[in-house]
């Protein structure tokens, strides 16, 4: 049966953490090789969630934040049509994704776009100084200090590429970004931290990327798999590539075959 296809039915004027929500939302509807919302509402009513076509139409376009019961619902339903392994998302990603989901219209897209403003410009100057930076001194107090978060242990690197833990750390961009987003998230300004990696990512080279995410791995886990998920999903094919071989130099297999599955969960299925 065709699936309907949801490209461009989110709005816009979405704050970031409910348009990257409502995307997965999207996406999860096509899986369910339904025609109609009036049939994807049956479907949901079986799962104990009967909602009528018009409100399910305003969660996939991030009109309104479902509960998270029914985001974990459309999940198992586009999972049990599907093929296997073939949906994009895991219910601990989604989870992630409802909480940074803004529960109202652009209340903290102002911060948001001005951090996003403020991490650019920073990035720009500390690149041009990169060829003379220093690698950054081990913080003097951790706790709650985000900049000790995503320095408390050196890059997990294979002895042999012990040289790759100095350039990953020379990358100012990624440094930059993991203290920042690290720095958000410690405030617990998760939606911010989020949408700071899904903003900045398309910007960053493989080699940052890969950078950022192993500086993450350090002491923000969440934000590590979150900045996979974002890669894998919205990155060209060769940048993935390149971006797993990083990972696999840097000492993190596990992750660069993550970042692979999600980019290839994200493939459209043949038809």
């Amino acid at each position: 049966m065709a699936v309907r296809s949801t490209a461009g039915r989110t709005g816009t004027d979405l704050p970031p953490g409910r348009k990257a929500l409502a995307e997965a939302i999207a996406d999860l509807y096509k899986y369910l090789a339904v025609r109609t919302l009036a049939e994807a509402s049956k479907l949901l009513a079986l799962e104990g969630w009967c909602k009528n076509p018009s409100e399910i139409s305003r969660y996939r376009s991030g009109r309104r934040k479902p509960p998270i019961g029914f985001v974990i619902a459309l999940h198992k339903l586009a999972a049990e049509q599907a093929a296997p392994g073939a949906v994009p998302f895991s219910s601990a990603e989604l989870r992630a994704l409802h909480a940074a989901a803004e529960a109202t219209f652009c209340q903290n897209c102002g911060p948001v776009l001005r951090e996003n403003q403020r991490l650019r410009s920073e990035n720009s100057r500390l690149l041009a100084r990169q060829p003379s930076m220093k690698s950054p001194q081990p913080a003097s107090t951790e706790g709650s200090n985000p900049a000790a978060l995503t320095r408390r242990a050196p890059l997990p690197v294979p002895r042999e590429a012990g040289d790759r833990q100095r350039k990953a750390r020379d990358v100012a961009a990624a440094q930059q970004l993991a203290t920042t987003a690290a720095s958000l998230r410690v405030s617990g300004q998760i939606g911010h931290a989020v949408a700071l990696i899904q903003d900045t990512s398309a910007s960053l080279s493989p080699l940052e990327s890969a950078a950022a995410i192993a500086l993450l791995r350090g002491g923000q886990d969440d934000l590590a798999d979150t900045a996979i998920g974002i890669n894998g999903r919205s990155r060209a094919e060769g940048d993935v590539m390149r971006i797993a071989v990083e990972l696999h130099a840097l000492g993190l297999p596990d992750d660069a075959g993550a970042i692979l599955r999600a980019a290839l969960a994200h493939v459209p299925a043949q038809t």
